[in-house]
């Protein structure tokens, strides 16, 4: 199967295609030079042997005419030599095998011999090894014979060097064809990969303008694309980090003055929301790091995520590990934090406890899993869900988040090159499985 998925991809390529194209015109229109030559060759040929028939049938008609009757035969004897036109008795023919197709210039010489003699002349053609012999029934003197013509000298070894040269011509021609593609597709092949890297949240090396015209202003309005995405994205990362910075120290004085005050019954809910401007903040600066270039390295994601459930168990969370292997991936530490972090912030905020963190691997990966016992996300509103500031309607303004957990998630996991899902588990519950790739 994954040959067939691969040869498919092969085929369905602007590369293989151009270069079916090229090569199906080559073969094209050497076939038909083929066809014409053979043709042509066909018709001079036949030509010439319309010729020696006429001159040689002249000859022995002047010959035999001022001849005896009895004399004939006793002539034709010493006039038929191998290797040259021989006249033969009607009867000659007789126990004689001949071709039951008769090739296209025999076809040829017994048209034009009708036309010329203005009647029907039977033409057979005979195999002698790899010697041909052509019998052209004719009338000399009032008589019936068989004029036998050999056709060495006419079918020799052209038809050979002219498949040689049109083969040679059309190998030529694909090669050239192999390069033309190339030339034409390396320049797409190039943006491809750097929209697909622009596509996985990443900012690509601007792409070098080769190629048709055509492909070249192409790619320099890409490069331009990239170029104002970029600042568009670092201006909205300086202004998102600067914004979040600029508000946290605001709220920790506003925090300070709040737990000097007398109690009362509006203090711990001032300091609930607080707490709640400071999350919302500290979600700002993380939807702005995970724009970030990655800084990738060695990490044992069991040994992450038990560092990261550690730290909500201290906060009295009813949630707990479970880790089936101790592989190492090249990950991001701080963004992988930021992400399970943020499930699991999701599943208390969301969901019921108790929740469960499991590490685990497969032929696709390493599989990160935070399961709890909630109702989850509506499957219509799953895909949703992912979009920045982007909240249920039955939370919406009743939480205090900022839309911004599974936007965050989303796209960690893009950058790297893993693949996030919703499950339902059969046990009841909602999870959210994230796996990464090995390499």
């Amino acid at each position: 199967m994954r040959g067939l998925t691969r040869l498919r991809r092969a085929t369905d390529t602007l590369f293989f295609r151009l270069v079916l194209l090229v090569v199906l015109a080559v073969i094209s229109s050497q076939m038909f030079t083929l066809w014409l030559a053979a043709r042509e060759r066909t018709h001079l040929v036949s030509q010439q042997l319309y010729t020696e028939v006429v001159n040689t049938l002249a000859d022995l008609e002047g010959m035999l005419d001022v001849l005896p009757r009895a004399e004939r035969p006793r002539f034709l004897e010493s006039y038929n030599r191998p290797g040259l036109p021989q006249l033969l008795p009607s009867d000659a023919a007789n126990g004689i095998e001949f071709a039951e197709r008769l090739p296209s210039l025999g076809a040829a010489l017994g048209e034009r011999l009708s036309r010329g003699l203005g009647e029907p002349v039977p033409v057979r053609w005979r195999r002698l090894g790899d010697r041909n012999e052509l019998w052209v029934s004719v009338h000399v003197v009032g008589q019936q014979y068989w004029l036998v013509l050999p056709l060495g000298r006419f079918t020799g070894g052209t038809t050979h060097a002219i498949w040689l040269a049109a083969t040679l011509a059309s190998l030529l021609a694909m090669v050239v064809a192999f390069l033309i593609a190339w030339r034409v597709t390396r320049p797409l092949i190039r943006l491809a990969d750097a929209a697909h890297q622009l596509g996985e949240g990443q900012t690509p090396a601007p792409v070098p303008p080769t190629g048709p015209h055509e492909i070249v202003s192409f790619t320099r309005r890409f490069n331009s694309m990239v170029g104002a995405l970029d600042a568009a994205a670092r201006e909205r990362r300086l202004m998102l980090a600067g914004l979040s910075h600029d508000l946290r120290t605001p709220l920790t004085r506003l925090k300070l003055s709040v737990e000097l005050q007398p109690d009362n019954t509006d203090r711990e809910g001032m300091l609930d929301d607080i707490d709640e401007l400071s999350r919302i903040v500290r979600q700002f600066i993380d939807f702005a790091r995970s724009e970030e270039v990655l800084h990738r390295e060695p990490v044992a994601l069991a040994e992450l995520a038990d560092s990261v459930v550690a730290r909500f168990r201290r906060e009295d969370l009813d949630v707990h590990l479970e880790r089936h292997t101790d592989a190492e991936l090249q990950l991001d530490p701080l963004a992988m934090e930021r992400l399970l972090s943020n499930l699991i912030e999701n599943a208390r905020r969301y969901g019921a406890t108790p929740i469960v963190v499991t590490v685990d691997a497969d032929d696709a990966g390493v599989r990160l899993t935070v399961t709890d016992q909630g109702a989850g996300i509506p499957a219509a509103q799953r895909e949703a869900a992912l979009a920045p500031f982007e909240r249920l309607a039955e939370h919406r303004g009743t939480d205090g988040g900022s839309g911004l957990g599974l936007a965050i998630v989303s796209r960690i996991v893009k950058q790297h090159e893993g693949v996030l899902r919703f499950l339902d588990p059969d046990d009841g519950g909602f999870a959210v499985q994230v796996t990464l790739p090995r390499q």
